[in-house]
């Protein structure tokens, strides 16, 4: 039995989207702070705080199984109630969109909030996305790119990591691309045909070689690390210069200067990334890549770039090597 066929058997198929609610899913995603939007089959519930932390909105898709919590303070809390509808609907899309018909686990959180100073605590174990409200309360264009564009891309990286997976730099956000573009296409068009140009036009005004296959992946720096952890978590990396605080599911402030990993051409590459996926969907379906993807992601451990390019050997009959170079 071919590794395709074992994937397919394994894996029930996803049910077919259904218009209506996507329809109405759209709505939930643009209404306006104050409302409270409702979706068939996506249940929102209020949960209490944990000591020292915020309260939070309990989301969960009951068709996958999916689930996510959304935290709120004061200022975000009207925020949270309009868009929990939206991210509980991304959660249906991203289990269809992604071949998984059953995705019954927690996905990445999100938290609305207008401190812009805002640090998950440290004993939390699923990383939090911010979404920074305005002063008012209200979401800005920001904020709301964040929501229908951001939200999505990291949720699969979510799922890419499920069984602990770590696959190759192109792969990782070019299979992110193919899925959360398809999700925002149906949620918000026109901020999904708007970033479509944007990624096309840099792409096009590019002159340097993608080189995707030697694409590297980002290393936080242990001093962004080490500002950021409890202080008997930096008292080890202190004492012991091996020692690294784990970075799983815990939420930093990270920005440009605190990575280091290839990030030239970087918004290209993402595109370059992307249409890879894209023409492997035009060539062997859209089925068979999601068969692919969930191979690859399935297991725990570093998957190399050899493994990749013999496993789209083996199940979609693709020589990857001329798109990668």
């Amino acid at each position: 039995m071919s590794m395709l066929m074992t994937v397919a058997l394994m894996t029930a198929p996803a049910p077919a989207i259904n218009r209506g609610f996507v329809a109405h899913a759209r709505g939930a995603c643009a209404a306006p702070v104050g409302k409270r939007p409702q979706l068939a089959g996506i249940r929102v519930e209020r949960s209490a705080a944990d000591p020292g932390d915020l309260p939070r909105l309990r989301i969960t898709d009951q068709q996958s199984g999916a689930w996510m919590l959304a935290y709120y303070d004061r200022g975000g809390e009207k925020a949270a109630y309009a868009r929990a509808a939206c991210l509980g609907a991304q959660l249906r899309l991203l289990a269809v969109e992604l071949g998984e018909a059953s995705a019954r686990e927690q996905w990445f959180s999100a938290v609305f909030t207008a401190n812009a100073s805002y640090v998950a605590p440290p004993n939390q174990t699923v990383t939090r996305w911010k979404i920074e409200v305005e002063a008012d309360g209200s979401l800005g264009n920001q904020a709301q790119s964040m929501i229908v564009l951001t939200m999505p891309h990291e949720q699969v990286h979510r799922f890419q990591k499920r069984a602990g997976a770590e696959v190759p730099r192109w792969f990782e956000e070019g299979h992110a691309e193919w899925i959360s573009r398809k999700v925002t296409q149906r949620l918000s068009p026109d901020a999904a045909q708007a970033d479509e140009r944007r990624s096309q036009r840099l792409f096009e005004a590019s002159t340097q070689p993608l080189a995707l296959g030697s694409w590297g992946g980002m290393r936080v720096k242990r001093e962004a690390i080490m500002r950021q952890v409890p202080p008997e978590e930096r008292r080890k990396m202190e004492a012991d210069s091996a020692y690294t605080a784990p970075l799983s599911d815990r939420s930093f402030r990270i920005g440009p200067d605190d990575v280091t990993s290839d990030e030239s051409n970087l918004k290209p590459r993402y595109e370059g990334s992307w249409r890879v996926f894209r023409d492997l969907e035009a060539l062997h379906g859209q089925a068979a890549v999601q068969s692919w993807a969930l191979e690859l992601t399935s297991r725990p451990g570093r998957v190399d770039a050899g493994r990749v390019i013999r496993s789209a050997a083996d199940m979609l009959n693709e020589d990857l090597h001329r798109r990668l170079g």
